[in-house]
């Protein structure tokens, strides 16, 4: 009976000493499972949040319905000023010509009024060879201009004459003797009748009134010659420029046209030319020549 008690109490004994050699299983704190939950909860969270940041970003925005804008008016065109028609005595200008501080060729050049320009005549030299317009070109905008270089229509009686009083004139000191340059340029023809064209230079102090041309042709020994008082260029049987006189350092164009044109084509021939310049009308007062010779 004892031998069985002992049995009994080394078999305990030893199933005691077998479960204490056993590895024994961990314990979590709940406080630290609890903590480890949360922070899981809260990266999960934010990464769906962030997922959610990437697609809208990566998705074409709709389109979002802009409130209807207050219609600005269109701003009204600016009319084109259109040009009125000039009244009273009116010049039109077939030629470019000068319009002067005075009225008379003595005058100092205020401008130059290109052929083609109209003015209004507001007064009238005693002489009635110059007029008084007004022209933008110039410093003060008022000039004289010669009557010979335009067509005028109206009644010449509208414009009053105008009596102008002396200024005090720059002195001019001489700086040269009388003189000018002269160069060939073309020959021009018109319904068969041909002319030599030249450009002239006043290049000393005396004011040229007047011009005479005389040409030699040696192939056929014709001669030509021209007078006027003015100087006068053509373009073809068109006049390029027309002046009145050549002051201090001007030039103008000058052609041997009417009279003094050839009836028959000079070109090829070998051309002696005399020009000659005078100080006052019709060929008068001091003159001085220059002789050239071209082949046109």
């Amino acid at each position: 009976m004892k031998f069985i008690q002992i049995k009994w109490i080394l078999t305990g004994i030893l199933l005691f000493g077998l479960s204490a050699c056993a590895t024994a299983e961990p314990t979590i704190d709940p406080n630290v499972l609890n903590t480890m939950v949360a922070q899981n909860v809260q990266l999960t969270q934010m990464s769906g949040t962030l997922t959610a940041i990437i697609a809208q970003q990566s998705a074409t925005p709709a389109a979002t319905k802009t409130p209807n804008a207050t219609n600005t008016p269109r701003p009204t065109a600016t009319e084109t000023a259109t040009a009125t028609p000039l009244d009273g005595y009116v010049l039109t200008f077939d030629a470019d010509t000068n319009c002067r501080l005075g009225p008379g060729t003595n005058y100092g050049r205020a401008a130059l009024v290109p052929a083609g320009t109209q003015l209004q005549a507001i007064a009238r030299s005693e002489d009635g060879e110059f007029f008084y317009v007004r022209f933008f070109d110039t410093t003060n905008h008022y000039c004289w201009v010669w009557k010979g270089t335009s067509y005028q229509q109206g009644n010449i009686n509208w414009v009053p004459v105008y009596t102008a009083v002396p200024t005090k004139e720059p002195t001019i000191t001489p700086t040269s003797a009388a003189g000018f340059t002269v160069a060939y340029e073309s020959i021009q023809s018109c319904s068969g009748a041909y002319s030599l064209r030249f450009n002239i230079v006043n290049t000393g102090f005396m004011t040229w009134q007047s011009i005479k041309i005389t040409v030699v042709d040696s192939s056929t020994s014709t001669t030509v010659t021209h007078t006027a008082n003015e100087f006068t260029g053509y373009q073809g049987c068109g006049v390029a420029q027309t002046q009145g006189d050549l002051t201090t350092n001007e030039s103008g164009l000058v052609s041997s046209y009417n009279p003094g044109e050839f009836s028959y084509d000079p070109t090829g021939h070998t051309l002696t030319v005399t020009v000659s310049l005078y100080s006052e009308k019709n060929q008068a007062g001091t003159v001085v020549s220059r002789a050239l010779t071209v082949t046109p």
